[in-house]
């Protein structure tokens, strides 16, 4: 029966102790005045026999060591690992959807599409409930359109809460503290009521595949689909937070809408209401002051100010305002506040992958469905600024 490397590790030790003791004995004969030729020699085998025997055994555990760490290390590189796994059961589910018309559900559409940050085991078999949480830096060669940026998601908050509600303001002082009650965010609490709920919105995201994409590798297909589903979405939050003409039942999502009552602030230029704005807060949102404009605005206001002097170019939005600076096409007008109370909440329940086919086109597209609303926590927090005869007045 074949002896297991446990039980050879144990012998070789045994041996070593015995080689050692060998040693010692040999050594002993040698210091002995009265010891003979065939003691000596006696001792001498013993020794060698016992070394030779610990050095063979020795080498044949050394020898199966290395080939259980091949084996395993064979076996680790041909194991599909929990990222390659999230990956595949990504690219069969969207197969599935597309080639088979089949509608898959994910429990949790935003964790799995917007903020991916472990990659779970995917599904076995034909489940298609669950979510697949893609590590972001999944990478490939697959050419595509570069995303458009959307710095709103980072700035505003975001939650995937089903029924969410929470306080239109997250700290109170009690009677300790009554400075806050005489300023515009009292005002605001009082006329909307401390709590902000949230709907569902229904959006949709469509991606168009074409079978040569389709017939890509698992990894190429789930890098397409997934940045573009992440692309759109990121886009929708945009478009809807920056909308002038809302659709009908999202007016509340958009900051320029009138139903938000956000204050605006009127200067001679564009720089001028921008700089009234930010002086215009209350201390308790100072710190997490924001600008989101466009570059259109930041250009006049960059040659306003250089008055002919090239360095000045060289100055940065951030410098010029001292807060952060995001540039955007969509923000016609400049909106300065603390963005942390722009909140996006997706229900993490309800949302659903299927197929769309474009009968004109013959392009098949992944759609997918999800429910999402936006909710201005505190319009205290949000300024507009209006430079005098810029631009329309916003309703």
């Amino acid at each position: 029966m074949a002896k297991t490397l446990i039980e050879m590790q144990a012998a070789a030790r045994e041996y070593g102790q015995i080689a050692a003791q060998r040693q010692e004995e040999y050594l002993n004969v040698l210091n002995k005045i009265e010891s003979t030729t065939d003691e000596i020699k006696v001792a001498e085998t013993a020794r060698d026999t016992m070394k030779q025997k610990y050095d063979a055994l020795n080498k044949e555990v050394k020898a199966k060591e290395a080939s259980l760490r091949e084996r395993n290390i064979s076996e680790t590189e041909n194991k599909p690992s929990k990222r390659e796994k999230a990956v595949d059961g990504f690219a069969d589910m969207v197969r599935g959807v597309v080639s088979n018309n089949r509608i898959a559900k994910l429990d949790d559409f935003k964790n799995a599409v917007l903020a991916p940050t472990t990659a779970p085991v995917a599904p076995s078999g034909g489940d298609t409930n669950g979510a697949w949480a893609l590590p972001t830096n999944v990478s490939t060669d697959f050419i595509s359109a570069p995303l458009a940026p959307n710095p709103l998601v980072d700035a505003a908050a975001h939650s995937a809460i089903v029924n969410l509600e929470i306080p239109r303001i997250d700290i109170t002082f009690g009677t300790a503290f009554n400075g806050i009650a005489d300023g515009d965010t009292a005002k605001e609490i009082t006329l909307k009521g401390s709590d902000v709920k949230f709907g569902r919105v229904k959006s949709k995201v469509f991606v168009g595949l074409s079978e040569t994409v389709l017939a890509g590798t698992n990894l190429a297909l789930t890098q397409f689909v997934y940045s573009r589903l992440q692309d759109g979405l990121l886009k929708l939050e945009a478009n809807r937070a920056f909308a002038t003409t809302p659709v009908t039942g999202e007016e509340h999502m958009s900051l320029y809408n009138s139903v938000n009552a956000i204050k605006k602030i009127t200067g001679a230029d564009q720089y001028e209401a921008i700089v009234a704005a930010i002086a215009d807060f209350e201390d308790e949102y100072a710190d997490n002051l924001s600008i989101f404009m466009s570059r259109k605005d930041w250009f006049t206001i960059q040659t306003k100010l250089a008055n002919g002097n090239n360095s000045f170019y060289s100055q940065t939005p951030e410098q010029v305002f001292g807060i952060p600076v995001h540039l955007t096409a969509k923000a016609v007008k400049p909106v300065i506040g603390d963005f942390s109370q722009y909140h996006v909440n997706y229900d993490p329940t309800t949302a659903q992958f299927e197929q769309d086919k474009d009968i004109k086109t013959g392009i098949v597209s992944f759609v997918a469905t999800t429910w999402v609303d936006a909710q201005v926590k505190l319009a205290a927090a949000f300024r507009i600024a209006d430079a005098k005869g810029s631009l329309p007045s916003l309703g």
